[in-house]
């Protein structure tokens, strides 16, 4: 039995990694801000991180600023990692995104600076492909439209609960850098995909497939961010899609 804090331990990843690591046998902890939270801190400002890294032996650091396109990552894992070392170094394992070091996008070079700092800690960095939520929320949110607009590129969606499966492998493994990508079980055309999305839940669009300008959308289109040699052998989109309460 290992003692540790996942960092995020609410949110769409975390949560699930927290759950799997404590029917597992594992001791816990769950970094919040929240007020009263066991094990309150704040990645941000540092305050409370020395006394939730008392004793732990590993950090799964899953969280992320993601409605501010990860603003504030960098200060946080540096938060973290300055408050582990503080700690006895603990193993850290980061959770980053499949094609970080290909795609021009603001939000991976962040993370593609995040492993930069976990490298230079001596942690390990699994990256993974798009989660199904996330691929849900987009078609959730075009889905309202009268003109279903749908990224013209593939995805390798993942369940986080398969993510959650390499990540408690790690976690009894030594630090080991940079491990193989993980992706989801099939590569899938994000039309296709939204129109799978409408049909669930009854309603009658037309979707079409679109191309944004920019060096990021081409890497996108490319493929960049697939990982097709290092398929889960876990949950499908229709897998998930089916048991997903429908949101009309």
């Amino acid at each position: 039995m290992k003692r540790i804090l996942v960092t995020g331990s609410t949110g769409t990843l975390g949560r699930p990694v927290a759950e799997l690591l404590t029917s597992l046998g594992h001791d816990v902890r769950g970094l919040s801000r929240r007020p009263g939270a066991a094990y309150q801190g704040d990645l941000v400002s540092g305050a409370g991180l020395d006394a939730a890294l008392d004793g732990v032996d590993t950090v799964v650091h899953c969280a992320s600023d993601t409605r501010r396109q990860g603003k504030t990552d960098l200060a946080a894992t540096r938060n973290l990692l300055d408050a582990a070392a503080r700690a006895g170094h603990p193993h850290v394992v980061f959770v980053s995104i499949v094609g970080v070091d290909r795609i021009p996008y603001p939000y991976y070079r962040i993370k593609l600076e995040a492993e930069g700092l976990i490298g230079a800690y001596g942690g390990t960095t699994l990256r993974a492909t798009q989660f199904h939520d996330f691929v849900l929320a987009g078609a959730r949110i075009f889905a309202k439209l009268p003109l279903v607009l749908a990224p013209d590129v593939k995805v390798q969606p993942i369940a986080t609960h398969d993510v959650a499966v390499r990540i408690a492998e790690l976690v009894d493994q030594p630090v080991a850098g940079r491990v193989d990508d993980l992706g989801g079980p099939e590569v899938l055309y994000v039309p296709d995909l939204f129109r799978s999305y409408l049909e669930r839940i009854g309603r009658h669009r037309r979707v079409v497939p679109v191309r944004l300008p920019g060096a990021a959308f081409r890497a996108f289109h490319d493929g960049e961010h697939l990982t097709p040699a290092h398929r889960s052998g876990g949950e499908r989109w229709s897998g998930f899609l089916g048991g997903t309460a429908v949101e009309r």
